[in-house]
């Protein structure tokens, strides 16, 4: 607050994510016990896709665009194997917007965890019971994990990173070892 004190600044511009736009929040509340003027606007930059009342942010397409490419190549892979299954897992901590667009862009995806949804794994509606029928309908399956998805299941680590955020534990490699076991 002190630089944009001394540089005389009328607006601020703050374009990133949750914790930029925290900062941003602070800086405003700071600015404004101090009686200056300066105007902080926040520009939402994350790939999430989680803001409200927004439609697309910067990097959300080029997100899904990406995922969409590793989906069509698991999708190849699962194919060119007698009851092959492709997993992938895309980003999504808190939402599964990107899971979700590239799973439905792609048309090869069968079953997709956000983690919006919790996931039952075990029984006739669980994941590993429509794997199964997938796998003995079509001898593929192809399988898109957004990287927050099951930690109902898997339970929290109580580990924070960096930024605060809760460490997660890895789903797609925890149903990779179900599958394993349960489907062979």
């Amino acid at each position: 607050v002190d630089a944009i004190a001394d540089m005389d600044l009328d607006f601020l511009f703050v374009i990133g994510g949750n914790g930029s736009h925290a900062g941003a929040l602070a800086i405003d509340n700071m600015c404004r016990e101090r009686n200056m003027p300066t105007a902080v606007i926040g520009i939402p930059k994350t790939i999430d896709n989680d803001i409200l009342l927004l439609d697309r942010t910067f990097g959300f397409q080029t997100a899904v665009d990406e995922a969409i490419k590793a989906i069509r190549s698991a999708a190849i892979e699962a194919r060119s194997a007698f009851n092959g299954v492709g997993l992938v897992r895309v980003m999504g901590r808190q939402s599964g917007f990107i899971a979700m667009h590239a799973a439905l862009a792609s048309g090869e995806v069968d079953v997709c965890l956000i983690p919006e949804i919790d996931t039952t794994l075990e029984g006739e509606g669980g994941v590993l019971a429509h794997v199964r029928r997938v796998l003995n309908r079509k001898e593929h399956c192809v399988i898109v994990v957004a990287e927050g998805a099951g930690q109902e299941i898997l339970g929290k680590m109580g580990e924070t990173d960096a930024s605060g955020n809760p460490v997660l534990q890895n789903f797609a490699k925890f149903l990779q070892k179900e599958m394993k076991e349960k489907l062979a």
